[in-house]
C-alpha cells in the first residue's frame, strides 16, 4: 500500500515538471517570436486600422492606414494624407503589437518606390524633413535622396513626411 502512494507521488512529480518544462519551452518559443517582429511587420498588418504616430521630432500624425510596406505607411485622414517612412516613427497608437512577417511584396516595396510612384504622378507635395519643408513635385529620386522641385534635395533618411501641398 505504501509502495503505491510511493508511486502515485513520483508520476505526479513526473507530471507536474513536464507541465512545467512544456510551459517554459512555449514562453520561450513566444518571446523568440516577439523579438522577430518588426515595426515594418506592425505597419503592414495594420491595414486598415487608425493610427496616432508620433515622429522622431515630436509632430503628431493621426489617420487610418490606407496603404504600407515594411518601409512606410501611408496615413489618410479625411482631404489629409502622409508618407510616413517607418525610421521617422517614434511611437505609434493604435497597432496591435503581434504581427505576421510583411509580404514578399510589401517586405520588397522600399521608401524610394513609394516616392518614384509620387514622382510619377507628378502632384505638388510638401516634404518635411528634420527642420526644412521642401515644397513642388518631385523630379528625381536616386538611391538615398529625393529632389524636390529643380534643386532641393533632401536625403531619404531626414524625411519624416511626404503629403500633398495643399
Amino acid at each position: 500500500m505504501r509502495w503505491h502512494d510511493l508511486f502515485d507521488d513520483l508520476e505526479a512529480q513526473l507530471v507536474s515538471a513536464e507541465r512545467e518544462a512544456f510551459d517554459d519551452e512555449v514562453r520561450e518559443r513566444a518571446q523568440a517570436e516577439r523579438a522577430a517582429v518588426t515595426l515594418g511587420a506592425i505597419l503592414a498588418a495594420s491595414d486598415g486600422a487608425r493610427l496616432r504616430v508620433t515622429l522622431v521630432d515630436g509632430t503628431r500624425v493621426e489617420g487610418v492606414v490606407s496603404d504600407c510596406a515594411a518601409q512606410w505607411v501611408h496615413l489618410v485622414d479625411g482631404p489629409r494624407a502622409w508618407l510616413v517612412p517607418a525610421t521617422a516613427i517614434a511611437a505609434v497608437e493604435g497597432a496591435a503589437p503581434g504581427a505576421p512577417s510583411p509580404g514578399m511584396v510589401a517586405s520588397r516595396l522600399t521608401l524610394g518606390h513609394a516616392l518614384r510612384a509620387l514622382a510619377d504622378d507628378a502632384h505638388e507635395v510638401l516634404v518635411t524633413a528634420h527642420g526644412v519643408q521642401a515644397r513642388g513635385a518631385i523630379t528625381a529620386v536616386g538611391s538615398d535622396f529625393v529632389v524636390v522641385g529643380a534643386t532641393r534635395t533632401v536625403r531619404m533618411a531626414a524625411i519624416l513626411t511626404v503629403s500633398p501641398a495643399y
